[in-house]
């Protein structure tokens, strides 16, 4: 959602400070949100007894709420802002920020936080789960920079429903949420063999968690959302409903958050509730589906929409400068002007990295722990049933299972050890990023029916000239290739085939009728998933700047074309006898930037400024239906002689008082000014206004001297549509095998401006040139004129035939 640079401030006003009475209503729903204030309501129930024996639970929850009272309402020091943006699908979103801490150095003191009979050595520091919750602050801990921890936004589908999710930075100083458990695997299957079920019970009201291979994080970092394929560990369906399809994303031997993002609405419809309307995930209830059959490797299509990830443009916003890790496990250190330590990353909070020392520069997150006293130092590499190299130690069934409900034991790795170790690996590619080619097909599809559509191709069209020149070609240069041997369909007839069934085109048979989806023949324009997907694409591309290459989305390469406009000025005699808008007669309000102020107007900007006067004057003749009077200005205007122009025998004119309004209207646009506009189409981009007609560009024939059977063919006019001279004749006498040259001032003919030339070529090619200029191949039978790369109007090509010319034959 961010990933855009200067995403996280755009359309966004100066940040305002939030009042105390609106910190305590955002508390209070934070609470909710990470359900810390549901599970306290239920731990105040706990009557004394349970808790004198040690509840850690309510421990937990105790430090929890003391560290989100002391980030959102800061009574120590610090403020709260709130930032007004505009998301790419135009939704209306508030961001949260926690300024610094004003609090001064803190000393952490690792013997308070872990266990006296932990054991130390070089590369490892064992740290029990207890200790460690323990070492989490209660205070806020970023001290050097002002951080983004919330998120308000309305959600894309129903703008009245409007979402508040947790940030990273705020889930960094939070204990890791409890990993789901393996695919395969439910939560009751997981916690049977638990001994410690209360582990498990601590922190099941947090949102849930779901784990990726740490090969996957380097493309959730680039923006990407996370597919299907990389999910290793999926929640029940009772703790999706919970938190309402949110969940955060971890990689394996990292517990702490990367990312958090929404499940897509489709899976989590299918996942949490059944086709008959049971809500699914409860113990027994068998009309729930099993995660393994809807996400994992070999299943296609998103699974988590990503909100917010590390590497996008908040992570970005809250980097300070980089303060110097303390090393934990070697009694007491002192950090640096005060930062303060991640118990759990090995980093300090303002390191640009939420304390983490696996979160590696914004590209990608490192393993950094093992679990149950396992050494990093065992090669031992395992492949699963998809071909996925994968360390054992993070795919080992039991280690899973650790993950997910023990987490008995913590082991913090060198990380040094372990990025150097991660970089010498040269394991082969991640299936999970192999490109889809049934995506990559459909994308192309939808993307070369638009541009059929916006370019008004003629159809029936050929199936093996529309693959061909426009479905292969809407597939986008900047990413993977499409490969039909590598889609589920294998070729393109099956695919339109069903394409067909969906409603989507219209094939037809050949003459003969052996094919009977041998030509494209229509395209639904009113069909559901094109205007989906039409909507989705207008969406990425506006995402990009206005640029569908840097948005990775399916588009055409569509060949520009140059078009003419004629253009009206209204002379100064007339509006200033009218007395018309000045704003009007100047275009001031016209829809593009290059005509505003000029006084350059369309046909029907002119024909509102008279339909403007009449209404204004109250000229409509009520005698008469569709008639207008004539006052004294619109006479003067429209119709009266001027001294100039009258006649010397010309006697008085009478002039009418009455006259039909289109007759007006016509004498009107009549007495304007003429101008011009040259417009480069697609777009609808203005190149030049000008007055009066658009320059021609003369293509002259004449006889040979001497030689009245040979001709010569003369150019000139190009350059004022951008055309090279020089460049034009060495590609005209390449494409037609003909002699060229440039005159710059050739004798016996009109003198040419300075900069321009004339270009002579042998041989009556009046036709050939016309087409190659205006890219019009089927106008000529000369096969040197296709594939032009020149667009110009034809109504500016003017040919002339000297005296005794013959005219081509047309073929």
């Amino acid at each position: 959602m961010f990933q855009k640079e200067g995403s996280s401030t755009i359309g966004g006003k100066k940040d305002a400070p939030l009042r105390k009475s609106d910190r305590r209503r955002l508390r209070d729903r934070v609470l909710d949100v990470l359900f810390i204030g549901e599970k306290k309501r239920e731990c105040e129930n706990i009557n004394a007894e349970n808790a004198d024996n040690g509840d850690t639970d309510a421990e937990w929850i105790t430090r929890a709420e003391k560290l989100i009272d002391d980030a959102i309402i800061a009574p120590k020091g610090g403020d709260v802002l709130s930032r007004k943006l505009k998301l790419v699908g135009g939704e209306n979103a508030t961001l949260f920020l926690r300024t610094a801490s004003s609090s001064g150095p803190v000393v952490v003191d690792s013997s308070s936080s872990v266990d006296n009979n932990a054991t130390t050595n070089a590369n490892h520091t064992t740290l029990s789960y207890d200790d460690v919750l323990k070492s989490y602050p209660t205070t806020w801990p970023y001290r050097q920079s002002t951080q983004p921890i919330l998120l308000e936004y309305e959600d894309s589908a129903d703008r009245k429903l409007v979402h508040l999710i947790p940030l990273l930075p705020l889930l960094a100083v939070l204990p890791p949420p409890t990993s789901s458990p393996p695919l395969g695997k439910s939560d009751d299957d997981s916690g049977s063999n638990n001994s410690n079920n209360n582990t498990d019970n601590k922190r099941k009201y947090r949102i849930p968690n779901i784990v990726i291979h740490a090969e996957v994080s380097k493309y959730t970092c680039r923006g990407a959302d996370l597919m299907k394929s990389g999910i290793r560990s999926f929640p029940s369906p009772w703790k999706l409903r919970h938190s309402k399809g949110f969940v955060t994303v971890s990689v394996i031997g990292n517990p702490q958050p990367c990312a958090i993002g929404m499940v897509e609405q489709g899976l989590f419809r299918e996942y949490c509730y059944s086709k008959n309307g049971n809500r699914g995930g409860s113990s027994g209830n068998s009309s729930s589906r099993n995660a393994v059959d809807l996400v994992g490797p070999g299943k296609k299509g998103v699974g988590v929409t990503i909100v917010n990830c590390y590497g996008d443009d908040l992570w970005k916003c809250g980097i300070s400068s980089k303060v110097t890790a303390a090393s934990f496990g070697n009694g007491s250190a002192v950090l640096e002007k005060g930062a303060v330590g991640n118990p759990l990353g090995g980093g300090v909070y303002d390191d640009g990295n939420f304390g983490n020392v696996g979160f590696v520069d914004g590209a990608r997150v490192h393993p950094i722990l093992n679990f149950n006293g396992e050494s990093e130092d065992e090669d031992e590499s395992g492949s699963d049933e998809d071909g996925e190299d994968i360390d054992k130690n993070d795919v080992g069934e039991g280690n899973e299972e650790a993950t997910a409900d023990n987490m008995a034991q913590l082991n913090l790795s060198d990380p040094n050890r372990e990025a150097q170790s991660d970089q010498n690996d040269v394991a082969k590619e991640d299936e999970d990023s192999e490109p889809d080619h049934d995506d990559i097909l459909t994308n192309a599809f939808y993307a070369s029916l638009l541009y059929l559509l916006s370019s008004k191709t003629s159809l029936p069209m050929p199936v093996s000239t529309y693959y061909a020149k426009h479905l292969l070609a809407a597939v986008p240069t900047t990413g993977p290739r499409l490969d039909m041997k590598q889609t589920s369909y294998k070729k393109i007839g099956p695919f339109l085939k069903e394409m067909q069934s969906d409603g989507v085109i219209k094939l037809g048979a050949s003459k003969d009728g052996k094919d009977r989806f041998a030509f494209l023949v229509e395209i639904v324009k009113n069909n559901p998933d094109l205007i989906r997907f039409k909507r989705e694409w207008k969406k990425e591309i506006a995402a990009s700047g206005g640029d569908a290459s840097t948005a990775g989305v399916a588009t055409v390469t569509q060949k520009t074309k140059l078009a003419v406009v004629d253009l009206f000025i209204v002379p100064r005699h007339i509006s200033d006898g009218l007395e018309l808008d000045r704003d009007a007669v100047m275009a001031a309000n016209a829809k593009t930037d290059e005509r505003k102020g000029t006084g350059f107007l369309t046909k029907t900007e002119c024909r509102a400024l008279i339909e403007t006067y009449i209404e204004k004057e109250n000229l409509v003749d009520p005698k008469g239906k569709g008639r207008v009077l004539v006052n004294g200005p619109i006479c003067d205007a429209l119709y009266r002689v001027s001294k100039k122009n009258k006649q010397p025998d010309q006697k008085t004119a009478e002039y009418p008082t009455s006259v039909k309004r289109k007759e007006l209207i016509e004498k009107w646009i009549g007495r304007m000014d003429k101008g011009h506009a040259l417009v480069q189409m697609p777009g609808s981009k203005i190149l030049n206004l000008g007055r009066g007609g658009p320059k021609p560009v003369d293509i002259e024939v004449e006889f040979r001297q001497g030689n009245r059977r040979k001709f010569l063919t003369r150019l000139r006019g190009m350059e004022e549509y951008g055309v090279e001279g020089e460049a034009l004749c060495r590609d005209v006498a390449h494409r037609f095998a003909c002699s060229g040259s440039v005159e710059t001032d050739p004798v016996g003919r009109p003198a040419l401006r300075k900069g321009r030339v004339e270009l002579v070529f042998q041989g009556h090619l009046s036709e050939e040139l016309a087409a190659l200029l205006t890219g019009d191949e089927a106008s000529t039978g000369h096969g040197g004129a296709k594939g032009s790369g020149y667009s110009l109007p034809k109504s500016v090509i003017n040919v002339v035939l000297r005296k005794g010319v013959p005219a081509r034959k047309k073929r």
